[in-house]
């Protein structure tokens, strides 16, 4: 009775016997394929143009099949223009064209290059995987080519017409952007991104955007992705910490433009409430010189300030709520002397830099003012209600998880929790002991 249930839902898929062999030959076949290859990326921080690099060269994937290829028939220099034709085909065709070497021959010769990579990639792949990843326009001439034996003279001089008409009817420089774009695809199995999408960078955004379109991906969230998260569902210290982190790199690129969120009843708060206070602590750091007036820098430094000054209150309001973290000790600003002006850290004494805080009680250093309550619901509000960190959020966790176990290994990003012995941690939380994957599955 209990095969039964799995035979009918099996039989929904596979109505007949001849079905059931059909796919049990298939699978076995493609088991006996040579494995697939997976590519590992972890820490991309924002900096979308090396991750785009990374992402297109394979992390050196199709350079080491150009050298296998042609190794002993080509120089390196031949080798290494084919590889970036590859990784950027539009951008290098545009090259050689204002070089003049776009003739029919060298057409001719590199369509016949571009052809033996992608046959020696889609070797590890069924013949059907290969055809639903052509583009579908050249689907038809690309399957002929790729199957194709060069060494029946009967065919020869049919492949070669494809080839040739392909040149004649000015399709190359698309049919080559096709084959290079073939290429990247069979190149990689399947990606997975080992955490940290987002952090100092420029644009996480246009990452994202990146790997909604790839084929075959997992994400292993890391903790400025969760960071991230918390902020697109109205986390009010998880708002309050991106920004924080986006002011201190004066990257205020991904939230205006990427996301469409303002920092306007920040920017009005900070220059009416910190314009006359010292905010050279927290000046921006990588700052282009001549890209910024002073002006602009000091604007950003006033936000930075403000927005720490409301983080360092959320995190003493989170500690209190959460006494299982045991980061009593980290509730920084309840620490802070006024009177002299220091603060004692794991028992260690030292001098404030900066005691500057018109919005800080020293009797109740952790109570946020009116003010800021406004400022922190505002900027939840656009959190919320931007529709493009809300997609792609949703796409983290569709394909993202705390861990991943993968051909038996374990991805994930950070750490575990060990003893001193190396043993997996044991820790309480509300009122529960957890360890290892208990822990993170919690």
């Amino acid at each position: 009775m209990k095969d039964e249930k799995y035979l009918e839902l099996l039989a929904e898929k596979y109505p007949t016997e001849q079905a059931v062999c059909r796919e049990i030959i298939n699978l076995k076949a493609i088991l006996s394929l040579p494995k697939g290859t997976e590519h590992f990326m972890s820490d991309l921080h924002g900096e979308y143009e090396a991750f785009c690099h990374i992402l297109n060269n394979c992390s050196g994937v199709i350079r080491e099949k150009v050298d296998l290829l042609f190794g002993d028939t080509l120089s390196d220099l031949d080798r290494e223009e084919i590889c970036t034709l590859i990784y950027y085909p539009v951008e290098k065709l545009a090259l050689i064209k204002k070089e003049g070497k776009n003739n029919e021959e060298w057409y001719r010769v590199i369509l016949g290059k571009l052809i033996e990579i992608a046959r020696l990639f889609s070797s590890k792949y069924t013949r059907s995987k290969v055809r639903k990843a052509m583009p579908k326009e050249y689907a038809y001439i690309l399957d002929e080519l790729l199957h194709a034996h060069f060494e029946d003279h009967d065919k020869e001089f049919y492949y070669g017409r494809i080839l040739d008409s392909i040149i004649d009817i000015g399709r190359a420089d698309d049919f080559i952007t096709a084959l290079a774009q073939l290429i990247q695809r069979l190149a990689v199995y399947r990606l997975h991104i080992v955490g940290d999408i987002f952090d100092r960078g420029p644009r996480p955004d246009i990452i994202l955007d990146e790997l909604m379109r790839h084929h075959s991906v997992d994400v292993q969230w890391g903790n400025h992705d969760v960071q991230w998260m918390g902020a697109a569902a109205g986390s009010t210290v998880c708002v309050a910490s991106v920004i924080h982190v986006t002011l201190s790199y004066n990257n205020l690129e991904t939230l205006e433009d990427g996301y469409g969120i303002s920092l306007r009843p920040l920017s009005q708060y900070a220059e009416e409430v910190y314009r006359d206070t010292d905010v050279s602590g927290f000046w921006p750091k990588l700052v282009e010189e001549g890209e910024y007036t002073p002006a602009d820098l000091a604007r950003t430094a006033r936000m930075h300030k403000a927005i720490a000054v409301m983080l360092f209150k959320l995190e003493c309001a989170l500690i209190g709520r959460n006494p299982d973290f045991g980061m009593q000790g980290r509730a920084l600003l309840e620490q802070v002397d006024f009177v002299s002006q220091t603060i004692v850290i794991d028992g260690v004494e030292y001098h404030m830099k900066d005691c500057d805080f018109p919005t800080v009680d020293p009797a109740r250093p952790a109570a946020l003012t009116p003010g800021e309550r406004d400022v922190l619901d505002k900027l939840c509000q656009s959190f919320m209600q931007s529709e493009k960190l809300a997609r792609h959020v949703r796409f983290l966790y569709a394909k993202g998880s705390v861990y991943r176990i993968e051909n038996n290994n374990l991805l994930f990003h950070g750490a575990v929790p060990l003893d001193e012995n190396g043993e997996f941690a044991r820790v309480e939380y509300g009122g529960e002991t957890f360890s290892g994957r208990a822990w993170m599955d919690k």
